[in-house]
């Protein structure tokens, strides 16, 4: 759920977010129905439509309102997280023909890698996460994970072909969760997966919880309830940090959340997708 970069993306992101996403900067207006920056009324609906439709499935990775939120990255984008795997992750080039089947679902926008052959950029991205995961957390088998904020579920589809978590719990909007359930029944998923809204998730222990530009969206009251839900009742954690929301959101600063996450510390976000982003780990 996640802006970064796409050719027809503004220079001024926060200017861009409140055009496309119709965010009325006044937390006192009638208008104000949106608590996340990607529950957008257009992203929904075509998430609805995707899960319901194979016509659309099929494609929809390549779809405008989809790539405003997902599956936008740039060949030059994946060229920087291929880097990043290549220095630090070299030990999961041998699986890449595993990792690419996620690109085997939704028609993403792929390119030619030299060394590697055709993947997206987006799912070298989750290759990346993956091999943060491992470095900061070792093995993931037999772990109950959450993760908010799943898009598609193609995260949760890269970590399952390597580890075998016990649970897996994703967490988003409904039409997301449908769409990322229709995504994953194409797959063969070895943990049990849970597919959860935030007032259908339980206050519940996890071994590890996962957001990706994902909580950082939120608006400061429904961050709360995913703090006292789950994230202070996860052990381990690993959030993409961005700092791109309007001001009426009074989302936390990162220097907050430090706070009120025992153990947490800050890593660098590598590649730097926007200035002020960083990752968010606990353990």
């Amino acid at each position: 759920m996640f802006i970064k970069l796409k050719k027809y993306i503004p220079k001024n992101l926060k200017e861009f977010i409140k055009k496309s996403f119709k965010i009325i900067p006044n937390e006192n207006s009638k208008d104000n129905l949106s608590r996340s920056l990607s529950n957008n009324f257009h992203y929904p609906n075509f998430c609805l439509k995707a899960s319901n439709d194979l016509k659309i499935f099929k494609n929809f990775r390549r779809n405008y309102n989809y790539q405003l939120i997902l599956e936008h990255l740039s060949y030059k984008d994946g060229e920087k997280y291929l880097e990043e795997i290549r220095n630090n992750y070299q030990f999961l080039i041998k699986n890449f023909d595993i990792f690419r089947l996620n690109d085997s679902v939704g028609n993403p926008e792929s390119f030619e890698y030299d060394g590697i052959g055709i993947f997206s950029p987006t799912t070298l991205r989750y290759i990346k996460v993956l091999g943060d995961l491992i470095n900061h957390f070792n093995n993931l088998n037999d772990l109950r994970i959450c993760e908010i904020g799943v898009g598609y579920g193609g995260q949760c589809r890269i970590i399952n072909s390597y580890f075998k978590p016990s649970k897996y719990t994703l967490v988003d909007i409904k039409p997301a969760l449908m769409l990322a359930q229709t995504y994953l029944d194409n797959f063969v998923i070895r943990s049990t997966l849970e597919y959860k809204t935030m007032n259908e998730l339980e206050y519940t222990n996890y071994d590890l919880l996962i957001s990706n530009y994902a909580f950082t969206e939120l608006a400061r009251d429904v961050q709360d309830l995913y703090l006292n839900k789950v994230i202070l009742n996860s052990k381990m954690g690993y959030i993409t940090y961005n700092d791109i929301n309007p001001e009426f959101y009074k989302s936390y600063k990162k220097e907050e959340l430090l706070a009120i996450i025992p153990n947490s510390f800050i890593i660098e976000e590598k590649p730097l997708t926007h200035k002020n982003n960083c990752i968010i780990i606990w353990k």
